[in-house]
């Protein structure tokens, strides 16, 4: 694959936690735990692919930079991102950081010190939310305080601008974009399986989502952007999506549950 169609569609990565190598990591969900080494992994995997660890943020404010890249994200602000942040510096990259101001300095989270230290090595730190609620059970105005609320109290604590927004549990009710925009956000990282074609619509920020499950080699397709890779986790996406109007908030998120539990 070409450097033109790697900078065109973009690779964008999910992370939630990283745990040791065994996966174990207190305060986080062990399916969404990448293990140690799949993350040292999937760092080396990127360079092999020839291509920079970078952040959304990053790529936004260099559109013209035909750099191939990969955009690491993670949501949560779990402590482990912390080490995890030093892994990607270490390796001359970037990574976004979307935190909950409420959790903040919680236990087995980020302290607002913690993530002023990745901000000064580089890092993005954005918002999910005043706090991890579903904006899919918000009102309007509620929707719209999660926005605001937790873009001043990360601005505030970080001293840098916060432009990104991914929604909890990847829940994006009707006229999120217009909210946002108004908000002064200028994307949307979502939990939608696929590439990001920043030129096309820089607004919507694609994601795969990794989890413990995730081989190496599935990791590895995910760079190289292998058609039927991709086209696999949308089918996936929308199968789940489904299920979710179908099933509702409470009995879809039992479903999602278990088939996460079983490695499905």
């Amino acid at each position: 694959m070409s450097a033109e169609t790697i900078n065109s569609a973009i690779t964008v990565l999910m992370y939630h936690a990283v745990g040791d190598e065994r996966g174990e990591c207190v305060g986080a969900e062990a399916p969404y735990v990448a293990t140690s080494r799949q993350f040292d992994s999937h760092l080396a995997l990127t360079a092999q692919a020839g291509l920079r660890v970078r952040s959304v943020a990053d790529l936004l404010a260099a559109p013209a930079d035909r750099t191939p890249s990969v955009a690491f994200t993670f949501d949560d602000g779990h402590g482990s991102n912390g080490p995890a942040a030093e892994r990607i510096a270490r390796a001359g990259g970037s990574a976004d950081f979307f935190v909950n101001p409420s959790r903040v300095g919680k236990p087995h989270n980020l302290g607002w010190s913690d993530l002023r230290s990745m901000a000064d090595a580089g890092m993005s730190i954005q918002s999910h939310g005043q706090e991890h609620r579903y904006l899919d059970e918000m009102n309007p105005a509620e929707v719209m305080a999660q926005l605001v609320d937790s873009k001043k109290a990360i601005e505030d604590h970080i001293g840098r601008p916060v432009t990104l927004f991914a929604p909890p549990g990847g829940r994006v009710p009707p006229g999120l974009r217009v909210v946002a925009a108004r908000a002064g956000y200028t994307a949307i990282c979502s939990s939608r399986a696929g590439l990001w074609h920043i030129r096309q619509n820089p607004w919507d920020v694609p994601r795969l989502a990794v989890l413990q499950s995730t081989s190496d080699g599935q990791l590895a397709r995910w760079l190289s952007q292998d058609w039927w890779e991709i086209a696999g986790r949308r089918a996936r996406y929308l199968a789940l999506s489904s299920a979710h109007r179908l099933l509702g908030n409470h009995r879809y998120g039992r479903l999602r549950r278990r088939l996460l539990y079983s490695g499905a």
